[in-house]
């Protein structure tokens, strides 16, 4: 399926999974809104992953720490857009801090890791989603981690833990308030590293079987495929490549 008079919203775009994202779509056709909080990060983006002026790639910076941000935002896309309605949009919104243990992390680590990760990933979707509802064959991705399932291997990864499975259940209550509308929500678990284009770790170090774009195309098989409200596990590459076969 090609992606061609298709407008995609990825939101985290220059980051190590949104930016394969941007670049697999490209690739399908799609006209690419790619949103970041650093309009440098915007431009690496642009030479990391060769896009060319001739391509359909529009940088928008952009935050949804709060709500204010949330709508400044959104108003940029949309002018960006100049009226062309949204078809799919991926958050990848949100990183893994560092803490000490549970008990000796002081409650603002606790409220800035879930500020960065799962509070602007809700305000995405309340900035995008009420005009997807209706709109035949859209989506809405988001993402998280295999840390919401399990014990942090180490406990200054707890924070990680607790931010990925808040992710997770916040994937079940937006499913169920768009149950009976055409829009489908979804998220992509990793459970894998993934790293940065060419690379062969991710940002923690550890050893990955693959980059960004060996990854990416499991979305746009998301996005054509007919999941709706589900929490799409990904144990390996492998699995990521079946998710991508639509």
């Amino acid at each position: 399926m090609s992606f061609e008079n298709r407008v995609v919203v990825v939101i985290g775009a220059s980051g190590v999974v949104g930016s394969g994202v941007v670049r697999k779509y490209l690739d399908a056709g799609a006209t690419v809104v790619g949103v970041s909080r650093s309009a440098s990060k915007l431009e690496q983006l642009t030479q990391q992953m060769k896009i060319q002026s001739s391509e359909p790639f529009i940088s928008v910076v952009g935050d949804f720490k709060d709500e204010a941000s949330a709508r400044e935002a959104k108003k940029a896309v949309a002018t960006a857009l100049q009226g062309k309605p949204i078809d799919h949009v991926v958050s990848v919104q949100g990183f893994v801090s560092y803490a000490k243990a549970p008990t000796s992390t002081p409650p603002e680590e606790l409220k800035a890791a879930l500020d960065d990760g799962l509070f602007n990933n809700l305000l995405a979707a309340k900035a995008f989603l009420p005009e997807l509802k209706e709109r035949e064959g859209s989506s809405f991705t988001l993402v998280s981690g295999g840390l919401a399932h399990i014990p942090p291997p180490n406990i200054s990864l707890w924070l990680g833990t607790v931010k990925n499975a808040a992710l997770n259940a916040l994937t079940l209550a937006l499913a169920a308030e768009t149950a009976n509308d055409k829009v489908r929500l979804n998220t992509l678990c990793i459970h894998f590293a993934v790293a940065p284009l060419g690379g062969d770790k991710n940002q923690f170090g550890l050893t990955a079987e693959g980059d960004t774009l060996r990854l990416a195309p499991a979305f746009l098989g998301v996005a054509r495929g007919t999941q709706k409200g589900q929490l799409l596990c990904l144990n390996s590459f492998a699995d990521a490549e079946k998710l991508s076969v639509r």
